[in-house]
């Protein structure tokens, strides 16, 4: 834990700010951010606390409803909150990975075997981008699994939209939706990189 004191836990806040809209949050965030501020500085120095403190109040409101308060069984309630303060700021890191992966990969595209995008044919420069789209693409979360495997199989890997909705066990005209709409994202993706050539 850092160095920062660990405030008491009351169950009354607790149990106050349970709903979302109470005004008590402002308590609970004066009460424990100075804590959590101290953490992120201490373990992931390289983020911005700011950003990962209000993920973490943003995903209180969606856990605390359900939350019960029982330091025998679960422990210090500030042992659980740095729990949630640490997956985010764990998944910001990842997030950062895999956005510098792509950056990689652009450049990669745009600079191959140290020539230009102008110097390279067209063709080669076309699969270049559109080896970086899909790869940006995958990385959206926003995108179901299934979803990518729908598109992946149809349009990447050929197989019949018929036997994949079999295997998915969904209807014909669902995984042609998915298809199509996937599609439209990658090409908004291709586009955007387009424009940065």
């Amino acid at each position: 834990m850092s160095t920062s004191k660990v405030p008491d836990t009351s169950t009354t806040l607790l149990r106050d700010i349970a709903d979302a809209q109470h005004a008590r949050w402002s308590l609970f965030y004066s009460r424990y951010e100075p804590m959590m501020q101290a953490y992120l500085r201490e373990r992931f120095p390289t983020l911005d606390p700011n950003d990962i403190i209000q993920e973490t109040f943003v995903a209180l409101t969606k856990i605390l409803p359900d939350y019960k308060y029982d330091p025998e069984k679960n422990g210090a309630f500030h042992n659980y909150l740095t729990g949630v303060l640490r997956n985010k700021a764990l998944c910001a890191l990842d997030q950062a990975k895999r956005q510098m992966e792509i950056q990689e990969r652009m450049q990669q595209a745009f600079l191959v075997d140290g020539k230009s995008v102008q110097e390279q044919s067209y063709q080669e420069w076309r699969a270049a981008l559109f080896e970086v789209a899909l790869q940006q693409l995958l990385a959206d979360e926003s995108i179901q699994d299934r979803t990518k495997q729908a598109f992946i199989r149809t349009a990447i890997k050929g197989e019949s939209i018929a036997e994949v909705a079999k295997s998915l066990g969904v209807q014909r005209n669902t995984v042609d939706c998915m298809r199509s709409r996937t599609f439209q994202k990658l090409q908004t993706i291709v586009e955007k990189l387009k424009d940065l050539c």
